[in-house]
């Protein structure tokens, strides 16, 4: 059984823990340099950065962003050596118990074999594919940005004001 818990502390020891697992788990150019990173989950009450525990174990994390209109699932993973024990599962199906609404997240484009796995793995999940031409901004405003897909929960949603949202609170707000 998980637990998620808050971290709202740039010097949480478990916080401390977390950001190897955040470096090693995402490409630079998919995650925030860390000081960015420490002063938006201090100050962004949008932001919620979580500590996953897997009985009572340190697992992972999970950082989404609350909006009005729906939730932006930024952040799930693992520690490797947890892996392949429905940890990550588990966060989904409290994503889908706690977050009721839209909830939207980025994937890769199904170029890789792992990529189109992992499309597979969030439409097992109930998400759907709702746009195929967005462009992840850079977190630092200096770097190009990243083509990807946009999967929602709700397939009639139309994404332009969602990805507005993402896009300007997101990242080019919190350069």
């Amino acid at each position: 059984m998980i637990e998620l818990r808050r971290i709202t502390q740039g010097t949480d020891r478990e916080l401390q823990t977390l950001l190897s697992l955040y470096r090693e788990a995402f490409p630079q150019e998919e995650r925030r340099e860390e000081g960015q990173l420490l002063r938006l989950v201090e100050e962004k009450k949008e932001m919620v950065f979580n500590a996953v525990k897997a009985d009572g174990d340190l697992a992972g994390l999970f950082v989404y962003w609350e909006f009005e209109e729906f939730y932006y699932l930024e952040h799930l993973a693992v520690c490797p050596e947890l892996r392949n024990r429905k940890i990550g599962q588990q966060v989904l199906d409290y994503a889908d118990r706690a977050l009721k609404g839209c909830r939207i997240l980025e994937v890769e484009p199904p170029l890789t074999e792992i990529a189109a796995r992992r499309i597979a793995y969030y439409r097992r999940n109930g998400y759907e594919v709702v746009e195929k031409t967005y462009e992840q901004p850079s977190y630092d405003g200096l770097k190009n940005g990243i083509p990807l897909w946009i999967m929602s929960n709700y397939r009639e949603m139309n994404p332009a004001e969602a990805i507005d949202t993402i896009q300007k609170e997101v990242y080019r707000n919190n350069y």
